[in-house]
Parts: structure tokens; C-alpha cells; sequence
């Protein structure tokens, strides 16, 4: 087959997998994983905006490492709602994940040496279950086609070594450590591959001058990455003496930081080979384990020895990297997300073990174990809606049905792995190879993409982590501040919980106000109180001064803040109320209309405490002005009747109120270039919900509390006191 066909098939098949994978991501139209999305959003608009690669969030440099999928995604962010952006950033998603089977191709035509079998990689590659996270604002997008370019970079200079070969490596590198930090691991798996690979076939009469040998082979074959070895060693080696080595991971540099080898690391290890192994279909992953033990110590074909090598490096690798993360971070689950770009390599060397005359039996028999202990140890749990981390426990359901316990399941895994491999040992010698091949690569295919079918018709009917349809279209719903203002403007968020009780579903609110809406571009906090916007996004840290109200920074001209709003309020003129929040055209500089004081940070009275409102004297006012200010108040849940005493130099007024809630206006006298407090009192108090600063704080403890402020409003209006 010539050439130049060759390529003609392979972009027909990329564009067709990924037209058809863009129909179902375009159908895609609202985040499903906060934060990540909503981080990867910011990068990008960041780099839209300030026409910089540099990572910034909220104008701040920080130190992130995975930055190639926010400058991909940059231009469709320009001068563009985020609504239209994220429909064409989900049908971008598909064309670059999807791009992957163009390496999975070329890997595998240089293993097997058959074009046929190499499309069905390339097929595959894009048919998996992890395909899924292409509907989703995530690095996996670039990082899946980045990875397999680096693996075939690397098994170029394996086989062809080269100072070009090397250069091209280098750069591989760099781009998939770019495309995720995950990925800074090739440092190690590269000359460990390619030592093993040259041990393979170093000869020798001892073992310790084959590998003195094999070392100075390796060294005079790739003495350009010699270099860049040498290089990287003497800069990670002052950055060890500065201390300053993990922040080269930026947002991830946590993770180099103590035990890398936790307890439990031993039994983790073998439960994340399980999800791997179903989503192909068991067969096909055990059938690739086995030739991939097979080659990597009895291959004399250096393509195959070299990928062998690859692989296996590739996968001990990235199998230790996750298990030590998700022990230590990820809550001792399983996250086969971050392990599935290993699948296009077990896919290869499934097709190469097709190719071979002979099974290999021994093989065969060890990867078979690890997969029936694997079974034997995974965790089966249920998941309503698709799981981003396992989009393969699309099948837990279905496994849980059959086998009616968690045991059960395993058992059923079990007896499926033994009884294909049964069978396909039985076939083997009943039907002839080429048969035998086409029934595994039809099987294959049902397995696989069966899969991926039932994880999509998940993700697309079942609502998302948002409680919504993520089919549904919320760009008319919370994008009113960008069409309000226009996406160029400058807005700053100042996040509040705004409905009783409820705190995730307050953070989801302020999610939304910042995902939808490219003209936020800032967030305050004010005294370490709810934040709404993720721990690790840089803040405004916000201060007023209480004998004036005015503000420490002034960072927008517009501000959007919590219609219930009980800690302060900026002056300036109110542009839009909607569904909760207000949209201010600030008075530069910032300061506050008024400033509460001895409340909790959510408009609780705290017991035995007096709270207190301070109305400040309007810049220029010359006289003192009688001020109107509307307070709102509720009982706890379930106390039907509460007293409180509110009063001024001007009025007072004492009653009692229910979980329902009341309100008044109360008058005020201001005098010029001072203030007047306006003071709040409820002699009872109960118990109620956690302080909202947190998640921690919220779920942890309950306070207690008297009546709950649920809005203050300062009216324009004014008359001179003692009228």
C-alpha cells in the first residue's frame, strides 16, 4: 500500500472519528467537573485577554505547569460569551483527543507491520470509555495525543538513534510535560527504556561489564540527550539545594513532597490494573500484558523489544505515579483517568500478539493471573451519574446486579477473565490464526465501544454535578453580567452564601457567576469569610476602614455582590438585579455605604453579642442626614417565634419573627464625616447550621445563633434630621 494512501486513510479516519465525536461533545452545555473546568476556563481567558502564555488567574502569575490546553483553547475565547466558546471549545476537544489515533497508528504499523491491524488501533484508540473526557474543559484532552507522540518519539530514538532522533524526543517531552504535569515522569521512563532496550541486545560473558557495556552504548548513541540529561541533573540539583525543586510541579508540587510509597501501596497497585483491563474488554489486556512480557526478554525484533520496553517502563511507571497520588491525595480511590493513556499501548501489543505463529503460553498464564487477583481486589461501586475519574464503573450497575454483593461482582469479573482465556486457548486450536484474529478484533471492537456507548448515554441523561441536564443551555440563564457589561469589562466578585442552610449549593452559585461570565475577573474576600471561588485562586484580601468605610483596594469598576448581603455594601449605582445578586457601577474609590460589625459572617447575631451596622456620612455631606435602612430578619429553622431588638439615635424597633422572616425600615441620623451605628440584639439563641467560611467549618460544627439578617438595604433617599 502506498504511502501517500496510507496517509489519505488515516486523516479520513481521524476526521471521521472525530466528526462523529464532535455530533456528541457539541451536545455538551454546562461544566460537569469543578474545578478543573472552571481553572482550565480562567487560563484561557487569561491568555485571550492579556495576549500572554503565561498562567494567570485572577491577574495573578502562578505556578502552573499544564498550560498547553489553555492556549489552545485562548483563541475561542476572544471577545466571545462563554456560551458560544464552550460549544466550540467541546467540538475542538474532539478533533484534539481524537488526533490520537494518528500516533497510535504510526506506533503500531512499526510493531506489527500490518496496516490493517494498525487502523484498528487508530479505531480504538478514539472508541474507548476515556473518550468521554473529551466533553469536559480537562487536560486529558491534549494530554491523551501528546502522550502517544511522546512514546513514539521515544521508540524512534530507541530504534533509529540520531541526533535529530533525540532532538525530536526532547521536544516530545517538553510538550506533554506541557500538555500535564503528569507527564514529567518521562524523565525517568526515557533512559530507563532505552537501557533496557540496549541491554537487550548488549552481549557479554558477566552481568555487571554487560551492563557497563550497555551504559556506554546507551551514552555514545544519544550524547545529545546525554547533554540535556546533564543539564536538567545540575539544575534540579540547585534547585534541591535552594529547596525550590517541587515548585517546578506548580499547582501539583504538593505531590512531591513526603512518602512516595505510602501504606497500602502494594494492594492499591494491583486493584488500578482492574478498571484498565475492563475497559477492553479483559481479553484484549490480558492478550497485550502477555505479549508484552514475552517481547520484552525473549524479542530479537528491535521495533517490537523497543516497544516492549517502552510500554512496560511506560506502565510500571504511571502505575506507581497513581496508586502513590491516589493513596495520599485522591482519597484511596481509584483514578483511572490519569491512567488511561497506556491504553493505545495495550492495544498494540494485543495486535502484536495476533500476528504471532505461537501464543506465549507462560505469558499468557502470569498476565492472567495479575488480572483474576486484580478482579479479585477491585472496588465495584455504583455511581448515579458518569464518574469522571472511572468512566468504566458505567458497568458497576450492571456487574452489581449479577453478582448481588460487591463480592459477588468480583466473582462474576473473575470467572469472565478465566473463561475467555479458556476459550480463547481452546479456539486456538480448533480455528485457524486468522480467524481467531478477526473474532478477537470484532469482540474487541463490541467490548470497547459498547462501553463508551453506554458512558456517554450516562453523561448526556442523567444530570450533571451542577444538579442540571448537561445538555442544557445555561449561557442565557448566567451570562447576564458579560451581555449586561460586554466580555472586555473588568468585574470583581464578592461571593456570600445566599440561601439558608445550603453550602455547596451557595459555592456551586458562585461557580456558576464566574464560569459563565469572561468580564469576572477578580474575587475578594472579606475576613476570611465564604469565598466562592477555588482555594486556589488567587484573592483581593478586602479591609475598610471602620471610621470611614473606606476600602483598601479598588480593583473594578463594577462589582457584583449577594442581594442578601449583610457584611457591607459598596457604594455606587445598582446596573441589574437577578436571581440573587446585584450588579454595581462602584464610586471609585471603593468604600462601603455601611459596615457591620459583631455578626457572624453570614448575618447571624451571635449570643450575648450586640451586633452593630455602621452607616457612614456620604462623601461631601455637610450636614447630618437622616438615613432609611431596610433590615430583614428570620428565626432559625423551626423556631416559630423569636424576639429581637433593633434600634438607632433615630428609632427602634422590637418584635418577633419566624423561620418565614419580617422586615422594616429603620431611620438613621448620619452626622457629616462620621457615622452612626444602628444596633442588633436577639436576647435567645439555638442551635444552628456550621460556620459557612468552609467546608470544613460548615459540616464540622454547629453554632449557635439568635436571628438571622437576611438583607439590608440603604436607601438613596435622605431629609435632614430632627424633620
Amino acid at each position: 500500500m502506498g504511502a501517500g494512501r496510507t496517509d489519505i486513510r488515516l486523516a479520513a479516519i481521524w476526521l471521521g472519528l472525530g466528526g462523529g465525536l464532535a455530533v456528541i461533545t457539541s451536545r455538551v452545555a454546562d461544566w460537569y467537573v469543578m474545578t478543573d473546568e472552571l481553572f482550565y476556563e480562567r487560563l484561557a481567558i487569561s491568555v485571550a485577554r492579556g495576549h500572554s502564555p503565561l498562567p494567570r488567574v485572577h491577574g495573578e502569575l502562578i505556578g502552573n505547569v499544564n498550560q498547553l490546553y489553555p492556549l489552545l483553547l485562548s483563541p475561542l475565547f476572544h471577545n466571545a460569551l462563554v456560551p458560544a466558546a464552550l460549544q466550540h471549545a467541546h467540538v475542538l476537544n474532539a478533533f484534539v483527543m481524537s488526533s490520537a489515533s494518528i500516533p497510535a497508528f504510526l506506533l503500531a504499523r512499526r510493531v506489527t507491520r500490518s496496516a490493517r491491524l494498525s487502523y484498528f488501533v487508530a479505531f480504538l484508540s478514539v472508541c474507548v470509555p476515556w473518550i468521554t473526557l473529551s466533553a469536559f474543559l480537562m487536560t486529558e484532552v491534549v494530554a491523551y495525543p501528546a502522550f502517544l507522540w511522546a512514546a513514539l518519539a521515544l521508540h524512534n530514538a530507541a530504534v533509529s538513534p540520531s541526533r535529530r532522533s533525540d532532538l525530536l524526543l526532547v521536544v516530545a517531552v517538553a510538550i506533554a510535560t506541557l500538555a500535564r504535569a503528569q507527564f514529567a515522569i518521562f524523565v525517568v521512563v526515557v533512559p530507563v527504556a532505552l537501557f533496557v532496550h540496549q541491554l537487550a541486545f548488549t552481549r557479554a560473558r558477566r552481568a555487571w561489564r554487560r551492563v557497563g557495556v550497555a551504559v556506554r552504548g546507551l551514552v555514545s548513541a544519544h550524547r545529545l540527550l546525554a547533554g540535556a540529561y546533564s543539564a536538567v541533573a545540575v539544575a534540579a540539583a540547585a534547585l534541591l539545594v535552594a529547596h525550590r525543586l517541587p515548585n517546578t510541579l506548580g499547582t501539583y508540587s504538593v505531590t512531591a513532597k513526603g512518602n512516595p510509597f505510602p501504606a497500602g501501596m502494594g494492594r492499591s497497585l494491583i486493584e488500578h490494573l482492574a478498571p484498565l483491563a475492563l475497559g477492553l474488554g479483559i481479553l484484549p489486556f490480558i492478550l497485550g500484558v502477555a505479549w508484552l512480557l514475552n517481547a520484552l526478554v525473549g524479542s530479537k525484533i528491535r521495533e517490537q523489544q523497543a516497544f516492549a520496553a517502552i510500554a512496560t517502563v511506560s506502565f510500571v511507571a504511571l502505575l506507581v505515579e497513581v496508586t502513590s497520588y491516589d493513596l495520599r491525595f485522591g482519597r484511596r480511590t481509584v483514578h483511572d483517568r490519569y491512567l488511561f493513556y497506556l491504553v493505545p499501548l495495550i492495544l498494540i501489543a494485543c495486535t502484536a500478539a495476533l500476528r504471532e505463529r505461537r501464543w506465549p503460553r507462560v505469558s499468557l498464564v502470569v498476565s492472567t493471573a495479575i488480572i483474576v487477583l486484580a478482579f479479585s481486589l477491585a472496588p465495584v461501586a455504583e455511581f448515579d451519574k458518569l464518574n469522571v475519574d472511572s468512566p468504566v464503573a458505567v458497568l458497576n450497575g450492571t456487574l452489581l446486579d449479577l453478582g448481588g454483593s460487591v463480592t459477588g461482582a468480583r466473582v462474576c469479573l473473575v470467572l469472565l477473565a478465566a473463561i475467555g482465556v479458556l476459550l480463547l486457548i481452546l479456539a486456538s486450536g480448533i480455528v485457524g490464526r486468522r480467524r481467531l484474529a478477526a473474532a478477537v478484533v470484532a469482540f474487541a471492537c463490541v467490548a470497547i465501544s459498547g462501553q463508551t456507548a453506554l458512558a456517554f448515554t450516562k453523561l448526556l441523561t442523567k444530570n450533571g454535578t451542577s444538579g442540571r441536564p448537561i445538555t442544557l443551555d445555561q449561557g442565557v440563564v448566567f451570562d447576564w453580567i458579560d451581555r449586561e457589561v460586554g466580555p472586555n469589562t473588568k468585574v470583581t466578585m464578592l461571593p456570600y452564601p445566599l440561601l439558608y442552610n445550603a453550602y455547596w449549593a451557595d459555592v456551586a452559585y458562585w461557580w456558576n457567576v464566574e464560569f459563565w461570565n469572561v468580564s469576572i475577573q477578580r474575587a475578594a474576600l472579606y475576613e476570611d469569610a465564604f469565598t466562592g471561588t477555588p482555594d486556589s485562586f488567587p484573592k483581593i484580601q478586602l479591609r475598610f476602614n471602620p471610621a470611614t468605610g473606606e476600602a483598601n483596594v479598588s480593583p473594578s469598576r463594577y462589582s457584583v455582590q449577594g442581594i442578601s448581603e449583610t457584611r457591607f455594601q459598596l457604594a455606587g449605582r445598582g446596573v441589574q438585579e437577578y436571581r440573587g445578586v446585584t450588579l454595581i457601577h462602584n464610586e471609585l474609590p471603593w468604600r462601603a455605604q455601611w459596615l457591620a460589625f459583631d455578626l457572624y459572617r453570614d448575618g447571624w447575631t451571635i449570643p450575648r453579642v450586640t451586633g452593630r451596622i455602621r452607616v457612614f456620612a456620604a462623601p461631601g455631606q455637610t450636614e447630618s442626614l437622616m438615613r432609611y435602612l431596610t433590615i430583614s430578619v428570620r428565626a432559625p429553622q423551626g423556631v416559630r417565634g423569636r424576639t429581637f431588638e433593633i434600634a438607632s439615635n433615630a428609632s427602634d424597633w422590637t418584635a418577633q419573627t419566624d423561620e418565614r422572616g419580617t422586615s422594616k425600615q429603620i431611620s438613621v441620623c448620619v452626622p457629616s464625616g462620621g457615622f452612626a451605628d444602628v444596633r442588633v440584639r436577639s436576647r435567645h439563641f439555638s442551635p444552628i447550621y456550621g460556620d459557612p467560611r468552609s467546608e470544613r467549618s460548615f459540616f464540622s460544627y454547629a453554632r449557635s445563633g439568635g436571628v438571622l439578617l437576611t438583607g439590608i438595604a440603604l436607601a438613596d433617599e435622605t431629609s435632614p434630621c430632627g424633620q
